[in-house]
């Protein structure tokens, strides 16, 4: 993923890339992608039962989330109405990004 990003810059599509990785130790209940200020996107994972290969080559049946395939939608930020759904939403999900960053993470 960083490789990813940081070839974004080396092709002049983006300005700049920072990329910063941290791991939360919390179950995952959605994927949420941030551009701050601008624009989210959000998904909840779906609960599945599927069958997962351990390290050792045991296969054993598991509870797990979805990832793949999740369905996103996407908020945007209006600047010129703070109490718009996309502004409020922008605004709690970064705050809570925030605090799991500031809190959780290492």
């Amino acid at each position: 993923m960083r490789a990813a990003l940081r070839d974004l810059q080396t092709e002049g599509l983006v300005p700049s890339v920072r990329v910063e990785i941290r791991h939360v130790p919390l179950a995952p209940a959605f994927k949420l992608y941030l551009r701050p200020g601008v624009e989210a996107l959000f998904g909840p994972y779906q609960v599945v039962e599927r069958p997962i290969l351990l390290n050792d080559g045991v296969e054993v049946e598991a509870t797990d989330v979805l990832g793949l395939g999740s369905t996103l939608t996407r908020h945007v930020n209006d600047e010129g109405d703070p109490d718009s759904s996309g502004s409020v939403f922008m605004e709690s999900m970064q705050a809570w990004f925030d605090s799991c960053w500031r809190l959780l993470a290492e």
